[in-house]
């Protein structure tokens, strides 16, 4: 295959690199009072001018830009969030396996936080389904305490992610592992409620040891639970799908359509308060039919500093901060990684045409974490089914979290000796009509018709999440998503091709499509050698194309150091073609004490008279040829 050099721009010659002129260092006086004081002065004025502090606190930004028209949306959105959230953080404190009302006490903070550091207005803080599990985990058979103790943890590793610009990390969780691992999660959750949609008690967490325990204790369903439950997941489905079913009159009138979506909207209170109502009114005083969730401490959570160290009544004995990390390491680093990611994607579904400040919303689920644990709080974050009611109601601003956040509080205020009523089975049916839409089957059918191997993370994943535990599920995911990564990086596509000057001197083309990094480096070495001894002898010089190797460190420099020395030790002559400057710099500079000839060259005229002169004749030298021009092979 014939390849033509051909030049474009003004013609320059061969160069040698001349030595370095000498350094010189000079010394100057260091600079006076005045100048440190402005510089002080300056410093300030940068950290502190109304884009930076806009940035940091959003409200600065939307606050004097506020309306009636935007408060009356969002009094609406907020009290229709509230609505949502009574009933979903009391089911979602069950599902961590605490007592009902720290799904409440967990509800509130968030919304008010996210006031003044949020910047996404959509976004509703709070109890998520995800997190609850995970915290079922490390919580389960324990103290309450140990939720709030996680709190605190999630705020102080996402405050440090935050300030640290590690969110990035999250982005290494592909669609597929994200997918599978939020069904797993989904069935996981269901089979975490099955117990209390039958009625059934025994011992066992997690979903294959819950699958056999329902098999082996199916004879003890409690029939009123069971017909309970499966009366409020047929009025929730049909309340959910409310705009399927009018669908004949919907359009014909605005305040039809209104009442439809808030009667929609509003159907897990709906839910709650009917069989809350039924099981109050028909007055058992002992025998009971249902069970129920029973006294729960009534008013506003005590303000208290998180626990550094929790007695456990079952072992007898205190465990200290360094017990409690020590048992719970891994869950230290899994829920505020999932937290940030739930939180990401649900900030940019929402964002609309906003960009979105990662590092500001991460920061604001570690502040709304620090806060709340100490109102006894489990750990909290972006919330997807309120966020979305919350964007359907019409929110204009964060501050519909205000309203959210009231109703919270009066409903722990005022109504906490109601909840004594609330059937179980109630509660389970709301989470489980929640998550069960949370399986993701859509996406098989894209994976399996554009790439076949995208299925492996997601079964992997989906597995391992629902028989391992959802920690082993989302490392592995993780695991098999860097893999991917690690394999590409460590193989290119190398294409090398024949190529041949105007005076008939043969070479080889060698392009790579992305930068050269040392886990690569051995792969293109043998590629480069094998096509070698095919095609031709150690005599043939390689010309390596360099315009895809956009940056180099110490070790990818190494790596190309490692690439020279080996080929040139098989008696080939290599030359980099086109390295960009900065690039350059760095394997000049890691070249110095190497016997081993770099020769570089930066144009097409000069690489063809390098060529038809031969390179062995500069092999006792390092050559950089010309200065960098915009040359392209043809």
């Amino acid at each position: 295959m014939k390849r033509t050099l051909v030049h474009s721009g003004s013609s320059t010659s061969l160069a040698s690199v001349s030595s370095s002129p000498s350094f010189s260092p000079s010394f100057k006086d260091g600079p006076s009072e005045s100048k440190l004081q402005a510089s002080k002065s300056g410093f300030f004025a940068r950290s502190f001018n109304r884009k930076n502090l806009e940035r940091t606190l959003p409200i600065l930004k939307w606050g004097p830009k506020y309306t009636k028209q935007k408060a009356v949306a969002d009094l609406i959105a907020g009290l229709t969030v509230g609505l949502t959230i009574l009933p979903q953080g009391l089911a979602y404190a069950t599902v961590a396996g605490l007592p009902p009302i720290y799904g409440l006490y967990s509800s509130f903070v968030g919304c008010f936080v996210y006031i003044f550091f949020g910047s996404t207005k959509a976004i509703t803080i709070g109890p998520t389904a995800i997190q609850c599990v995970l915290t079922n985990k490390y919580t389960s058979g324990r103290s309450p305490q140990y939720a709030v103790f996680l709190s605190f943890v999630t705020a102080v590793v996402t405050l440090f992610m935050g300030i640290f610009r590690l969110g990035f990390i999250a982005n290494f969780i592909s669609s597929p592992v994200n997918s599978g691992f939020t069904s797993g999660v989904a069935l996981t959750i269901v089979a975490t409620q099955i117990k209390a949609l039958l009625g059934l008690k025994f011992h066992g967490e997690g979903f294959l040891v819950t699958a056999i325990g329902l098999v082996e204790h199916i004879s003890e369903t409690k029939k009123w639970d069971a017909i309970l439950s499966l009366c409020c997941c047929v009025v929730l489905l049909s309340l959910k799908k409310l705009d399927l079913i009018f669908g004949c009159i919907r359009g014909k009138s605005v305040v039809l359509d209104k009442t439809l979506w808030l009667i929609s909207t509003a159907r897990s209170i709906i839910v709650i308060v009917v069989a809350t109502g039924l099981v109050a009114g028909m007055g058992w005083d002992d025998n009971k039919p249902f069970s129920l969730v029973g006294n729960i401490t009534a008013g506003l959570p005590p303000f208290r500093p998180p626990p550094f160290s929790i007695y456990e009544p079952a072992d007898n004995r205190t465990h200290s901060i360094t017990d409690i990390l020590s048992e719970e390491a891994s869950g230290l680093l899994v829920l505020p990684l999932l937290g940030i990611m739930g939180h990401m994607t649900i900030a940019k579904a929402f964002s609309g045409t906003e960009r979105v400040d990662a590092t500001q919303e991460i920061t604001c689920i570690g502040i709304s974490n620090a806060i709340s644990c100490f109102f006894s709080s489990m750990p909290i974050g972006g919330s997807f089914s309120r966020t979305t009611v919350n964007a359907m109601a019409g929110v204009e601003t964060p501050l519909g979290g205000l309203y959210t956040g009231i109703i919270v509080l009066m409903a722990l205020q005022f109504l906490t000796p109601y909840f004594y009523f609330i059937p179980k089975a109630s509660l389970a049916s709301v989470i489980v009509c929640c998550v069960i839409f949370m399986v993701d089957l859509s996406i098989i059918m894209p994976m399996w018709r554009s790439k076949k191997m995208d299925m492996f993370p997601w079964a992997a994943t989906f597995l391992v999440t629902i028989f391992a535990g959802l920690e082993y599920g989302i490392l592995t995911g993780f695991l098999i998503s860097t893999s991917f990564l690690l394999y590409y990086a460590a193989r290119p596509r190398v294409k090398i091709m024949k190529g041949e000057t105007s005076t008939g001197i043969e070479f080889m083309l060698v392009d790579l499509d992305r930068s050269l990094t040392f886990p690569s480096v051995d792969y293109i070495t043998y590629e480069i050698t094998k096509t070698a001894k095919r095609w031709g002898t150690s005599k043939t010089p390689i010309v390596i194309d360099c315009h895809h190797i956009q940056f180099a460190d110490y070790t990818a420099a190494e790596a190309m150091r490692n690439m020279i020395t080996s080929l040139y030790a098989l008696g080939y002559s290599l030359v980099f073609f086109k390295l960009k400057p900065s690039v350059e710099k760095i394997v000049n500079g890691i070249m110095v004490n190497s016997k081993t000839p770099l020769i570089l060259c930066h144009s097409t005229e000069d690489l063809e008279e390098l060529l038809n002169k031969g390179i062995r004749r500069y092999s006792d030298v390092f050559q950089v040829l010309s200065s960098p021009k915009d040359m392209e092979i043809s």
